[in-house]
């Protein structure tokens, strides 16, 4: 969540949940821009990186970028996630100014403490399960959800926990699978299986609560009870996750 803090550097615009940090650099320097293969039409870039998370934060840059004038230029996942197996991310956003990339990353920042709701960790693994109605440019470029679409995303790690929980969404209801990760394929060698999933709103949203409930009782069978990481500072039970921030939920408050 992002805290009350001063920092000196001028790139830095703030902190948000899942050891998520937000930077702009004003004017890159060329060397980088050319080595980065960065157009010349965007002066300034901005960067959203974290320790966990990459879904969460790849929802709300495209929440972001929808709001700013500024486009995703960069996206790259890194095996990391501090304790929780996963991956770490990498994001980089193009503004025609730095006032534009500034937004952006603000707005990314905000959007990151709310989309982590539905974000669950204990000390062995981690839950990911995601829907939004209108699926942008990000999304689009990340993981091929038409425009507009409806999308979800579930996800775990290990990664034979989210393999079956992707398995009973898909059982659940009638949707189309438009990407995957494995430890072998989109996610090197992470260990964790993912899907996103487009189809009517209603039945992505089945899906996706069937398979987080399913995620979320296996990897309670392997340590503490998970807990949303938004609210992992405060409170945690099985109660609590199973019920208050389930997908349905979560995209409600979107709408």
């Amino acid at each position: 969540m992002n805290r009350p803090y001063t920092c000196p550097a001028q790139e830095y615009i703030g902190r948000a949940s899942a050891y998520t940090i937000g930077l702009v650099i004003p004017s890159l320097d060329p060397l980088v821009k050319q080595m980065m293969g960065i157009p010349d039409k965007y002066a300034s870039i901005g960067i959203i990186s974290s320790r966990t998370g990459t879904v969460t934060q790849a929802l709300a840059i495209d929440d972001a970028c929808k709001a700013a004038d500024t486009d995703l230029l960069k996206f790259e996942m890194a095996i990391d996630a501090g304790r929780q197996c996963g991956q770490g991310c990498l994001f980089v956003i193009g503004g025609a100014s730095v006032e534009d990339a500034r937004r952006a990353v603000q707005i990314a920042l905000d959007r990151t403490d709310y989309w982590v709701h539905c974000l669950y960790v204990n000390h062995v693994g981690h839950m990911e399960c995601h829907v939004t109605a209108n699926a942008g440019q990000v999304l689009h470029q990340i993981f091929g959800v038409p425009l507009g679409r409806p999308m979800g995303i579930l996800g775990a790690a290990p990664a034979g926990i989210g393999l079956t929980a992707v398995d009973r969404a898909m059982k659940e209801a009638a949707v189309d699978i438009v990407w995957y990760g494995s430890p072998s394929h989109n996610l090197l060698m992470m260990n964790e299986f993912s899907v996103a999933i487009t189809g009517d709103l209603a039945a992505v949203t089945k899906a996706i609560d069937c398979g987080k409930a399913v995620g979320c009782e296996l990897l309670n069978t392997c340590g503490m009870p998970l807990v949303s990481v938004k609210e992992a500072a405060g409170a945690s039970g099985e109660e609590s996750v199973r019920n208050t921030y389930t997908p349905e939920v979560c995209r409600k408050k979107t709408d």
